[in-house]
């Protein structure tokens, strides 16, 4: 193998699907987004009595994940820690540490009720069914990982950029106006959860703040916390019992996704719906530099080599649309195009074996051009990608259907010359 395809591998903690060697050859932080600090009214003087009173908060900057924690980064932590999650530990464990004993079908991240185990194609969904105490493991993982502080949210970092921080332009839910474009709830996510990313992010490029999976706050949950919350950095009550949840799920109706609504459960419970988002504490925007990876990151071959080979674009046999969970790789190269305005790129498909020559190289043109037109909706110029098949003129193997055929997930994405003013 390579040394581009052996990089590309290990980049799964960005949300991207490449074929990755041994955990821990290297490491890549999840995608983070910069939230400048700043004053804002928190709560909701017509929500419940948790909610109450509205009240000033004044937060300094911070980082936050994207995208909540998928099962395909905690599956990183397990793998390199043997970690067991609480609602794996037996119960004779838990009676031990005060726990009450845990119903056999409620699951866990491994797998879903009905006792069936989460596959590959479940990696770039939300990690659910982990306790507080679960996600503060992961934290405390990837903070030595890094060498970042990793932490979840507190409740009022998590109520600031789910209103899209000092970028805020007051819409009615987290990231709109119309809740079926910004979230899964129970009302269009037939009571399951979903690849992250498909809807759309709120003002500060935010995927999921509601709906999907709930997610886990550092603070104790305070029932009147809000009578006394200090107003510089809260961090919720000194003691308590419960956590604070924030967001609501893809079980839950339109009232629990507003962004000032509020609940806790005990640190040790674990359901299908309860997730996590990580938090880092920064400077101000204007002076920060956002936490690079310990490694070599997923385009740094592109930008040093000049061409890069992905595995994580998703196609079904013999079909050329893209499947919703290669969004994320998209979403990565859709930044690099972004953050490089001078750059061209081709794109270079390629494709299954069909068992027809022709039928190969159709396949891998329309598959290019799929992509390339995922960008564009992405709000990158058109003239600005060429596209490419390459049919049998490359390696077609994968991996097998069930008819036999060779699958390949394979797309190469080469540099060309700069755009001309």
């Amino acid at each position: 193998m390579s040394r581009t395809l052996l990089f590309i591998g290990i980049c799964c903690l960005t949300g991207i699907l490449f074929t990755a060697p041994a955990f821990p050859q290297s490491f890549v932080a999840p995608i983070m987004v910069s939230v400048e600090g700043g004053s804002f009214q928190m709560g909701s003087a017509k929500g419940n009595l948790d909610e109450q009173p509205v009240h000033k908060v004044t937060l300094n900057s911070f980082w936050i994940g994207k995208y909540e924690v998928t099962n395909g980064e905690f599956k990183k932590f397990v793998d390199a820690t043997g970690y067991l999650t609480d609602a794996e530990q037996t119960d004779t464990y838990r009676t031990q540490h005060g726990i009450p004993p845990r119903n056999a079908n409620n699951g866990n991240w491994r797998k879903y009720l009905s006792g069936s185990k989460l596959s590959e194609a479940d990696s770039n969904k939300p990690v659910q069914n982990v306790s507080w105490n679960d996600a503060v493991a992961y934290c405390g993982w990837l903070s030595k990982m890094t060498g970042k502080n990793f932490r979840l949210p507190t409740e009022a970092e998590w109520e600031y950029a789910a209103r899209g921080g000092s970028k805020s332009k007051g819409y009615k839910y987290i990231g709109g106006n119309v809740l079926d474009q910004v979230a899964w709830y129970r009302s269009n996510s037939d009571q399951k959860v979903h690849a992250g990313g498909l809807k759309s992010p709120n003002e500060l490029g935010l995927y999921d703040m509601a709906g999907n999976v709930r997610e886990w706050c550092g603070d104790f949950y305070g029932p009147y916390y809000y009578k006394e919350s200090p107003e510089e950095n809260p961090a919720g009550p000194p003691a308590g019992t419960n956590r604070v949840m924030r967001g609501g799920s893809f079980a839950n109706s339109e009232n629990f996704l507003r962004a000032t609504y509020r609940n806790g459960e005990l640190p040790y419970n674990s359901a299908p719906g309860i997730g996590f988002r990580l938090l880092i504490p920064g400077e101000p925007v204007a002076k920060a530099v956002p936490p690079p990876p310990v490694e070599k990151g997923p385009m740094d071959d592109l930008e040093t080599k000049g061409f890069l080979d992905i595995y994580g674009i998703y196609f079904d046999p013999g079909k050329a649309d893209i499947k919703p969970e290669s969004i994320p790789v998209i979403d990565q190269l859709v930044e690099y195009m972004n953050n490089h305005p001078q750059i061209r790129i081709t794109v270079e498909g390629h494709t299954d074996n069909t068992g027809d020559p022709k039928k190969n190289q159709t396949l891998s043109e329309k598959r290019a051009e799929s992509i390339k037109a995922e960008m564009v909706k992405h709000g990158i110029d058109a003239s600005r990608i060429e596209t490419k098949g390459f049919g049998d003129t490359k390696p077609v193997a994968d991996n097998k259907t069930k008819a036999g055929r060779t699958q390949n997930r394979r797309v190469t994405v080469r540099k060309i010359n700069p755009v001309t003013p």
